[in-house]
């Protein structure tokens, strides 16, 4: 079977437990986490691709949108109008 590529965009106290989830599913595969900013990276992302653009990220399959309920909306629009 292959695996899915997930992109896990935001990166706070959701995106945290979203992360664990993908790492214990094994159909499933870290794309990478796009954040605003790449200068600090967290220790626990080390081994993880981390971007500020979901397009440096290649082909996703499903990109988990862990931003504040509020910033969804435009977050999603604003990624399918890119393509």
């Amino acid at each position: 079977m292959e695996k899915k590529r997930v992109a896990i965009v935001g990166y706070g106290n959701v995106g945290k437990a979203a992360l664990e989830a993908l790492q214990a599913a094994p159909d499933l595969e870290v794309a990478g986490v796009v954040r605003r900013s790449v200068a600090v990276v967290p220790r626990e992302l080390e081994q993880v691709n981390v971007v500020t653009d979901i397009k440096a990220l290649g082909l996703v399959d499903v990109a988990i949108l862990c931003a504040p309920s509020r910033q969804v909306p435009a977050l999603a629009e604003r990624l399918l109008s890119q393509g």
